[in-house]
């Protein structure tokens, strides 16, 4: 005779550790870090951009500023 179907969820054998446990207790903390973490990073980008290769956001060429070109030439 065969065993009849159980129709209950299954007790869950907690054994060891529920990384999906942790996660659900920790992720607000974990979400507000990485948001950090992204603002910093994208911070680093734009003066990583603004200031790339030594180069200066205020617009000089050779040591003469853009509005005095036509005094060198």
């Amino acid at each position: 005779m065969r065993e009849p179907v159980r129709l209950a969820k299954p007790e869950d054998d907690d054994m060891g550790f529920d990384i999906l446990r942790l996660l659900d207790k920790y992720s607000p903390y974990i979400i507000v870090a990485l948001i950090v973490i992204l603002v910093l990073l994208i911070i680093a980008l734009v003066f990583a951009v603004a200031h790339a290769g030594g180069a200066n956001i205020t617009m000089v060429e050779s040591g003469n500023w853009y509005n005095h070109f036509q005094d060198v030439i």
